[in-house]
């Protein structure tokens, strides 16, 4: 089904509905029982959703009713006042002309309307004045309240479920009716492997009646597996949303960060009709941001440089999309400056000295490896945006998980382009079934480059390395069997099949002994004894219902090349992971005991405070690698304790995570920037905190990813 705006509005406001729901019900609940924290948590959080959805939908009415809900409410947490039943009932009235705005929405895609008077008792409740809703409530005939049991699809629809374009389904829903499909194409592969035993039984027999049953059985199987593939392409598609959910708002992204470094960007992102899998367009996101922060910062010159060099003042980002098969393919393109290879070929060298011989080798294609490396960037200031060697990193660890592979072009003064395959979805996968070792294994086609079967192919060896001349380039070459431990020279040496594979610009031959056949199968998660291999990616079924492991190609390509590595010292130093050492300021006993477990669970080495005095003592004794302060805390608070640190030359620059409930954007500037010393760089409400967010700051800000 083609995409168009309407399905993007379409999933704002069912959303939006279920975000009401919640703030009505806890509203009409505020109303029979004591306030709690946990309720007020829950309101600012709804709120804060409904808010960032209408920003990126450009729905202004929405967006200042949220926004100015949420003030009261955040005055209620900073105990200006208490809640009360008027209070209550202004939300109950806000969320009714929420409502309101989604039918207008529904009707002209655009949610304007008068609400100068909602703007008004929002300032006079957050300034502690008395005010009154009566005026609100004669703006509407009937009733604001919603009944407990209206529907919540009734504002929106008038009660005609003819006008019902779409549902939503619960996720769970939806996997647990994937994972019933995989036991059913389980049963049609052991009911073929049961056909062909049948038809190898009656080839001796006589009967010819008996012989017509397997021709019957061939037609009903090929029916059936017709039908089932078919319900298999429906069933995934209800998890897929549309690519533009990730690709709108990032154009307002763009724009926002280069008017920051005060560069002219003209920004280039062509609608696009494309569905991707939730799970993939989760990931996605992260990806293509980090990406044109690259193009943004280290791409596009600044405008008397691009003058310079004869080009527009005006740089240009673009994003397009197309679709090859069951991949879509999205390619990221600016007209920069492009890679300057020789600062890249410089700092790898300075990163890895004992490299130097053959980096000074490397070709521009074989030094893009590095530049995917984490802590590695060729910027020597770190700016907000970038300059810590993470953003490429997670880019690459980012679309291992999601199976998808990287290309990179970029050309001195031209600029620079990402090609960024990506699968439809995770829970298939083609690939090629091979063995070797005497197991029998998949490979992902994304990696698979070539398929060569020649005997009379020339192996050559330099500095104890087998490498193929294909193409005329050398490839190196490595029996996948030497990898998985149970291979003998006898089957080694009937192995003769060459798969050349390819991850990030980097090819290798791996020798198997035959290759079975090309499949399209369902993908299952590795079984819990097997998920610390991390050299498989998943599993899948054949037709014997036996287990077949996926390989993990870029896991798999690392581990080739390190059996042969010469220097097995280097090779431990380069792999052993350091401990980092994390401290935890906070007055509250169950904040840091849950923060605490977090990193312990990680790894890392945990010191606690429980004020900014405290802390000074430990960092004064105590080398630490990066700081996690509450702000409001006894004796110091935590920005007295930002201060004092910024000031000790050895803690300069150490990461410093705020972790608040402050739920303040100004009180969030205010620990971010600092005019004399660097501020904190991060700064988590724990409103929205959770474990994930949280080491995802730290390992960022510590090079880890």
């Amino acid at each position: 089904m083609a995409f168009s705006k309407e399905t993007l509005i379409e999933v704002f406001i069912a959303e939006t509905q279920d975000h009401l729901e919640v703030l009505n019900n806890i509203a009409l609940n505020l109303k029979n029982t004591e306030f709690n924290n946990s309720s007020l948590t829950e309101i600012l959080r709804e709120l804060h959703s409904i808010k960032g959805s209408a920003r990126m939908m450009d729905f202004l009415t929405i967006e200042t009713l949220s926004n100015g809900l949420e003030d009261v409410y955040k005055g209620i947490l900073e105990e200006h006042y208490e809640l009360n039943n008027y209070i209550i009932k202004l939300t109950l009235i806000t969320c009714q002309y929420i409502k309101k705005a989604l039918v207008q929405i529904k009707e002209t895609e655009t949610d304007e309307f008068d609400i100068s008077l909602f703007k008004e008792i929002f300032s006079k409740v957050s300034a502690g004045l008395f005010f009154n809703t009566d005026i609100l409530e004669e703006l509407e005939t009937g009733s604001y309240l919603l009944s407990e049991t209206e529907s919540s699809y009734e504002d929106l629809y008038s009660g005609n479920l003819e006008n019902i374009v779409s549902i939503r389904i619960n996720i769970k829903r939806i996997n647990d009716l994937i994972r019933s499909f995989d036991d059913l194409i389980i049963k049609q592969f052991r009911f073929k492997h049961q056909l062909e035993v049948f038809e190898e039984k009656l080839k001796n027999s006589s009967g010819k009646s008996l012989k017509k049953i397997p021709k019957q059985m061939k037609e009903d199987l090929f029916l059936t597996e017709n039908q089932i593939f078919e319900i298999q392409h429906q069933i995934l598609a209800l998890r897929m949303l549309p690519l533009n959910m990730v690709l709108s708002p990032l154009k307002k992204e763009i724009e926002t960060e280069a008017f920051n470094l005060s560069k002219n960007i003209r920004v280039d992102i062509p609608q696009t009709d494309f569905m991707l899998d939730k799970v993939i367009l989760e990931s996605i996101k992260e990806i293509l941001i980090h990406i044109v922060r690259n193009s943004i910062d280290h791409g596009i010159e600044s405008a008397q440089e691009r003058v310079n060099l004869g080009k527009s003042e005006t740089g240009t980002i673009s994003i397009t999309t197309a679709q090859i098969a069951n991949h879509i393919v999205i390619t990221v393109s600016d007209d920069g400056r492009g890679i300057q290879y020789e600062n890249v070929r410089a700092k790898a060298i300075e990163k890895f000295p004992e490299q130097k011989a053959e980096i000074e080798n490397m070709t521009e294609k074989q030094l893009q490896q590095y530049i995917f490396l984490s802590g590695f960037t060729t910027k020597d200031n770190v700016s907000t945006l970038s300059g810590r060697g993470v953003g490429l990193d997670i880019v690459r660890s980012d679309m291992d998980k999601i199976k998808g592979k990287i290309q990179l072009n970029s050309r001195e003064n031209e600029g620079t382009t990402f090609k960024l395959t990506i699968p439809l979805s995770l829970a298939t996968q083609q690939g090629l079934f091979v063995h070797s070792g005497g197991m029998k294994f998949m490979i992902p086609s994304h990696y698979v480059q070539e398929i060569i079967d020649d005997d009379s192919l020339n192996l050559i060896t330099m500095q104890e390395q087998v490498f193929i001349v294909f193409h005329n380039q050398f490839i190196p070459v490595y029996y996948l069997s030497s990898l998985l431990g149970n291979a003998n020279k006898g089957d080694s040496n009937r192995e003769s099949i060459f798969v050349v594979i390819e991850y990030l610009e980097t090819q290798m031959a791996i020798i198997v002994k035959s290759i079975d056949q090309y499949e399209n199968v369902v993908v299952n998660p590795l079984p819990p004894i097997m998920r610390k291999m991390t050299s498989l990616q998943g599993v899948v079924y054949d037709e014997n219902y036996s287990i077949i492991p996926i390989l993990n190609i870029p896991d798999i390509m690392q581990r080739l090349k390190d059996l042969l590595a010469y220097d097995m010292k280097k090779y431990r130093s380069k792999n052993e992971k350091r401990t980092y050492t994390v401290l935890i300021a906070d007055d509250s006993a169950t904040t840091k005991q849950i923060e605490q477990a977090i990193f312990e669970s990680e790894g890392y080495k945990v010191l606690t405070a429980t004020d900014g005095i405290e802390a000074l003592d430990i960092l004064r004794g105590t080398h630490v690698d990066a700081i996690i302060s509450d702000i409001t805390m006894p004796r110091m608070d935590g920005k007295i304790l930002l201060n004092n640190v910024r000031r000790m030359e050895k803690y300069r620059n150490t990461p410093f995570i705020v972790v608040s409930g402050a739920y303040d954007p100004e009180i969030k500037e205010d620990f971010l920037k600092n005019d004399e010393y660097p501020g904190a760089q991060a700064f988590i409400v724990k409103s929205e905190f959770h474990r994930g967010n949280l080491l995802q700051a730290v390992k960022e800000l510590l090079g880890e990813q």
